[in-house]
């Protein structure tokens, strides 16, 4: 009984790593704003000054944020499982049935998150999740290998050489089609549509929609790939030597910047070198996917930097609750933006433009970090956190912070 109690008790926490977590919520906040939840209607403002500023304002957010994120929160998970199998192994205990178990329960949260929100993510990460299990065990170099390849996003290479030699005629292929026409459906539903009509909607169809987006940009190559490199990250235990951490990001914060500059400026001159079309769809898309790894790792080191070596420690600390219970604020943060862009809310998609939705995005932003700062105080995990875990071991977890003496 010792044992298991001992096996649930809070787990010593990485301050930096819930900072980089708490840093990708946030980002991934702001963006869906942007997007309203995928409710992408373009604002038009009637003063040419503030229609400039306004679409300045979706243009710096969707270069510092757009597809970096969530790449961070996925690196995040790929480490978290490595950290999550070490702990069990340590006490001697085989976690790999245990974890499936708990990715069966991601998706269950995931889909009741989806019934608002179909562009939540915890479906795809749940089923991705389960690739983890054969692979933790295989060679470093094996993996490194795999990730690499995952990366390079080969059925899109080939796709964008076919077009670009007019081998496959150049627009969308079926299933972008029918991906296109589910999203259109979805805006109409989510204008007019009430909560119900919503729900009625992703029980299947968002679902559907997710997972073609997924497909149709080979997203979910690029997602194992992080996954694997994040575990790869906990393999080489990086992540538990502050010294480390921090050589380790000096060492790789200029190859960074150098691949993010390389493969953005190649995205942006495809025009001008006489692509169009779907095929300029797919190329841009392909390498500022690409160029997003190189932002993502720029945006890691530069925080590590920050954290341990130039005086950022007292700010992003403040972010590390947030991280703490990242389940959580992340389900808070799709049922609040819904209930205030949709139709049946406050309709913010039609009635704000993109300022004014990037000024909710930072107010939410704030609440939620105060939020989390005061509840880290006073329990050890998130609401949905806390029920994940009691789910995931059919036993009691603490709570409280003084429920149980001497754990921290």
């Amino acid at each position: 009984m010792n044992n298991h109690v001992h096996r649930i008790a809070p787990p010593k926490r990485i301050h930096s790593i819930d900072a980089l977590r708490g840093f990708a919520l946030v980002g991934i906040l702001l963006w869906h704003c942007m997007e309203r939840f995928d409710l992408t209607l373009v604002p038009v403002v009637d003063n040419p000054f503030w229609q400039r500023v306004d679409t300045g304002v979706f243009d710096t957010l969707n270069f510092l944020f757009a597809g970096k994120s969530y790449a961070m929160f996925s690196l995040l998970f790929g480490l978290s499982f490595f950290m999550q199998m070490d702990s069990q192994a340590s006490k001697g205990v085989d976690f790999r049935g245990r974890f499936v178990w708990r990715m069966v329960l991601l998706l269950l949260f995931g889909y009741i998150n989806g019934l608002m929100y179909l562009g939540e993510f915890f479906v795809v990460y749940a089923l991705l999740g389960l690739f983890l299990i054969p692979l933790y065990k295989v060679p470093t170099k094996w993996l490194i290998g795999l990730a690499v390849l995952l990366f390079l996003q080969i059925p899109a290479v080939i796709s964008f050489v076919s077009l670009l030699e007019n081998n496959v005629p150049n627009q969308p292929t079926d299933l972008v089609v029918e991906m296109n026409r589910l999203y259109e459906t979805c805006a109409s539903v989510f204008i007019h549509g009430s909560f119900a009509d919503v729900i009625d909607f992703n029980l299947w169809r968002g679902q559907w929609a997710k997972v073609l987006w997924v497909f149709n940009n080979y997203r979910y190559l690029q997602l194992l790939g992080l996954f694997i490199i994040g575990m790869l990250i906990g393999r080489s235990g990086i992540h538990k030597d502050e010294v480390r951490m921090v050589n380790y990001s000096k060492l790789v914060l200029p190859y960074a910047l150098a691949f993010f500059a390389v493969f953005y400026a190649i995205a942006y001159l495809l025009p001008y070198w006489g692509v169009k079309d779907f095929a300029l769809r797919v190329g841009q898309t392909m390498f500022k996917t690409y160029g997003n790894l190189g932002q993502m790792m720029v945006y890691v080191c530069g925080l590590i930097l920050l954290y341990y070596r130039y005086g950022g420690r007292k700010i992003l600390d403040y972010l590390a609750p947030v991280g703490r219970m990242s389940v959580t604020n992340y389900m808070m943060q799709s049922f609040v933006g819904v209930c205030v862009f949709y139709g049946f809310g406050l309709n913010g998609a039609v009635s704000l433009n993109y300022l004014e939705s990037f000024m909710f995005g930072i107010f939410f932003c704030i609440i939620q970090i105060a939020y989390s700062n005061w509840w880290m105080k006073r329990f050890y995990y998130g609401p949905v956190e806390w029920l994940w875990r009691i789910c995931t071991w059919l036993c009691r977890v603490p709570f409280k912070r003084n429920t149980v003496k001497g754990l921290v």
